[in-house]
């Protein structure tokens, strides 16, 4: 299947696409950015689970500061979630190597793409066969390593998202080239020269090569034809092939391979408005960072924490959700006045720290209890008057 689709890129003129191509295409790597971006600027916490159900920050924890701040000598947390989804979000698989001490995770060390297999040893077996640049690592077991897979058709390896949307991606590559090359030659499109009178072979050759030299040191002046020599277009002009609108819909196309708004990317048609930009904005954390941060957190919690002990991982995706300054005044305002939250707890959400007597929630005079007793009372009074 590999070969043939080889075969077809090649027959239909589509360039070589690979992970170092696709990355040269700038919607591919706006793209990747916004996804890896969206994983690794977002607070990554590990809460512990209380006896008495309430949840904490487990600051204190070595795994906190391993995946909060530095998962190994070189990157912050911040490096290593953008690296890591970066590596799953193009080739479907971001590898780290776990540095145990005992029981414990002690470091993440990530894996370069190319530089690893996934082989299947035996039913719900698998070895991870690793190397650099400086030869063979070793060979690893699903225990060993901390695996981030993209979308999933068999049970272990992501699909490689370049290779999927090759044929997008190769077709903008190759509109991107044709546009370059137009604008080369002085966004003059080829032709060919006519005549009606009989040109012998020395002819042709000494006017080929005058008329190459003439495009090539002389492309805006003008050309002089004699003995009845006709210039006549061949090439289609940028305008002609729609250059403009086919590489609008490439990068449309792409970012529907990808899953991410072209709004969020920095494109927009005329009938976005900035109310619809601010509905792709929240779209994106839905649909596009949600399921990201899912696959983070439950891998996280399964393969680097113990999945079934108190500590558990979370994003602190409230900067993503925020309004207006507005907007969150009037939702804190209505939230306190109505006692849903407590005044500490809306300030916990705006990242400030808690103050003496805000721990309680108000409650509204109209909803009290002693203000429908006298109301009842009052009512009583007023019919028995």
């Amino acid at each position: 299947m590999a070969r043939l689709d080889r075969n077809l890129a090649s027959d239909i003129g589509l360039p070589g696409v690979s992970t170092q191509t696709a990355m040269q295409v700038a919607t591919v790597m706006a793209c990747v950015r916004a996804i890896a971006n969206g994983c690794a600027t977002p607070a990554l916490h590990v809460f512990r689970q209380n006896s008495d159900g309430t949840t904490t920050i487990a600051r204190t924890s070595p795994e906190y500061r391993l995946l909060n701040r530095r998962p190994n000598d070189w990157q912050t947390s911040l490096e290593f979630r953008r690296t890591m989804t970066m590596h799953a979000a193009l080739t479907g698989n971001g590898l780290a190597i776990k540095l145990m001490i005992g029981r414990r995770v002690a470091e993440l060390i990530p894996v370069r793409p190319g530089y690893y297999t996934i082989d299947k040893v035996g039913r719900f077996q698998w070895t991870y066969r690793i190397w650099d640049e400086y030869g063979f690592i070793g060979a690893f077991t699903q225990d060993d390593v901390f695996h981030l897979p993209n979308w999933q058709w068999d049970d272990v390896k992501g699909l490689d998202a370049v290779k999927m949307a090759r044929s997008a991606i190769g077709l903008s590559i190759a509109a991107e080239a044709n546009q370059a090359s137009l604008h080369a030659n002085g966004g003059r499109p080829a032709g060919i020269l006519t005549t009606e009178q009989k040109v012998s072979p020395e002819a042709i050759e000494r006017l080929r090569e005058a008329w190459r030299q003439f495009t090539t040191t002389n492309r805006n002046g003008t050309a002089i034809l004699d003995n009845g020599f006709k210039y006549a277009q061949l090439a289609m002009s940028g305008v002609d092939g729609q250059h403009m609108e086919t590489r609008r819909m490439q990068v449309e196309e792409i970012c529907r391979a990808f899953d991410v708004f072209p709004a969020i990317i920095g494109h927009a048609d005329k009938a976005s408005t900035y109310a619809s930009a601010e509905a792709f904005f929240a779209a994106h954390l839905i649909h596009t960072l949600t399921p990201w941060h899912e696959m983070w957190k439950q891998r996280l919690d399964e393969f680097v924490l113990d999945g079934s002990g108190p500590l558990f991982v979370d994003f602190d995706t409230r900067y993503l959700r925020a309004g207006s300054m507005k907007d969150r005044a009037v939702w804190a305002r209505t939230m306190a006045e109505m006692g849903i939250y407590t005044r500490n707890e809306l300030r916990d959400e705006e990242g400030r720290d808690p103050l003496p007597g805000l721990d309680d929630p108000l409650t509204p005079m109209n909803m009290s209890g002693t203000a429908g007793a006298a109301n009842e009372g009052g009512q009583d009074a007023g019919t028995q008057g």
